[in-house]
């Protein structure tokens, strides 16, 4: 049980501490949990009376199987107004994604809250640090990348030692490619557009594109039914990066889903696919203390 001993013990800035650190495959890293979720039996009541509401005060008590599905189709498909979606709570606990990522996924406002780890309430000396799959396409960027979060890692602690510069300024030495947890806790109707975004395939980062595939599956564990009605923008001609212009793609050339007429325009002259997956295999971790690699 967390006490104020444990946190002394657990949390308190060391002296004379060497920096430990692990590098770790920046996609396998993400890892979502389903830590509360509704009903299921009280759910689907929830969601058929919502679809009936406007005509019955209790349709779920006089329906058929055969109309519970298809008032439950009616609202999820979007065939009808879908404040029963809004009804259904889901919270996650998302972890092993860096600040860029977290930031993207409080970018979602409505029908959401959040609590996210803090860089501010404990040293993060022996912090993991991700490692992006397409930096081993060119070894000695690979080889710089590790020294300069080596040595941010030092700077980091030898300002934590100092006690007179604050861990709320000493952080801002870190790098961003920290792992970092977040809890997110949505209703249904906010959960299903955040899919319907996060898993665009066009210029969504691949860890915000696994972090919802995880999420959609969680909830189709326990709930089957709602598995069609997580929809990728991608492929109903929805997402954002269908449209003409560098406000809708700036970044990657555009890939099969997302091809216009007389706009190639992008950052890089290559696909998102080309650029983050072709010729990247998974990051085999490592292990430092200090500057020094260990077994």
């Amino acid at each position: 049980m967390p006490t104020e001993k444990y946190a002394k013990e657990h949390f308190a800035i060391e002296k004379n501490k060497i920096p430990k650190t692990k590098f770790i495959d920046k996609l396998n890293a993400v890892k979502v949990k389903l830590i509360d979720y509704p009903d299921v039996k009280r759910a689907k009541k929830v969601l058929v009376n919502f679809s009936e509401g406007s005509w019955f005060e209790d349709f779920y008590t006089q329906a058929t199987e055969k109309e519970k599905t298809q008032s439950i189709h009616d609202l999820l498909s979007g065939k009808m107004l879908g404040q029963g979606l809004e009804a259904l709570q889901f919270t996650f606990l998302v972890s092993g994604i860096d600040l860029h990522d977290s930031h993207a996924i409080v970018r979602n406002r409505i029908g959401i809250s959040y609590l996210q780890q803090s860089q501010a309430v404990r040293p993060f000396t022996d912090s993991d640090v991700l490692v992006p799959r397409a930096f081993q396409k060119h070894p000695q960027l690979l080889d710089d990348y590790k020294k300069i979060v080596l040595k941010s890692k030092e700077i980091y602690q030898n300002m934590l030692e100092t006690e007179d510069i604050a861990i709320t300024d000493a952080r801002l030495v870190l790098p961003k490619t920290l792992p970092v947890w977040i809890y997110v806790s949505c209703n249904l109707m906010t959960l299903l557009s955040i899919y319907k975004k996060r898993s665009d395939t066009q210029e969504e980062y691949p860890a915000l594109n696994k972090m919802v595939e995880q999420m959609k599956n969680l909830v189709v564990k326990k709930f089957p039914y709602m598995k069609s009605y997580f929809i990728s923008g991608c492929d109903i001609g929805q997402c954002f990066h269908n449209h003409k212009g560098y406000k809708a793609n700036c970044i990657f050339k555009r890939d099969e889903k997302h091809t216009v007429k007389k706009d190639n325009w992008c950052l890089h002259d290559k696909t998102k696919k080309e650029m983050v997956f072709d010729n990247c295999e998974e990051y085999k971790t490592e292990y430092y203390i200090g500057d020094k690699k260990v077994k």
